[in-house]
């Protein structure tokens, strides 16, 4: 989404349904602890396989959608419609999960004959993904507690991180804990 209209449309996508976080998501361990507990269920689904999302079909993505709908209910605690419910979720696990992801020290690189191949996550491939990240943060402000969330998650789950190539003034660095390794 590098195009700017691509960028403000999604602005106004997100700005439809709910602009600002809701205030039982204020904490961010609690954030944290959501995404990890909706993480599973929304890439395996019940069944346990692990697809990509764009390849479910209709009945499918709803039971997925449905299911971090009822997990999210004692964190997420206002009441509000299911679609914003559900939107919101949306927002926040992809702001968390992007930026955890260009954390890692790794990436995927690709697959070769069954085996997950990883290469090193460089200086400045993280500036480049922290460019988009921290500009959807700006334009969408769930996204964005999201991807302030993403070090608390990586506690979740107890994975180091490095924050080398994130810019000074990026939403992630506000809260950095132990895991953080440079």
């Amino acid at each position: 989404m590098s195009d700017s209209n691509m960028i403000t449309a999604y602005s106004w996508a997100a700005g439809l349904f709910q602009q600002v976080l809701p205030s039982s998501l204020a904490d961010i361990e609690k954030r944290a602890r959501l995404v990890n507990e909706i993480d599973t269920s929304l890439v395996k689904g019940k069944n346990g396989q692990n697809k990509i999302l764009i390849d479910l079909d209709d009945p499918e993505s709803d039971q997925r959608l449905n299911e971090i709908a009822q997990i999210s209910i004692p964190y997420l605690t206002e009441q509000i419609d299911d679609i914003l419910r559900k939107n919101i979720l949306l927002r926040l696990w992809t702001g968390c999960m992007e930026a955890a992801k260009a954390i890692r020290f790794t990436y995927v690189a690709g697959i070769r004959n069954g085996v997950v191949i990883e290469a090193p996550i460089s200086i400045e491939y993280r500036q480049s993904l922290f460019n988009l990240i921290d500009l959807l943060s700006k334009t969408d402000l769930i996204y964005g507690s999201g991807v302030e969330a993403a070090p608390a998650y990586k506690k979740v789950v107890k994975e180091y991180y490095s924050l080398n190539g994130v810019p000074s003034n990026s939403i992630i660095r506000k809260y950095t804990n132990e895991y953080q390794k440079e």
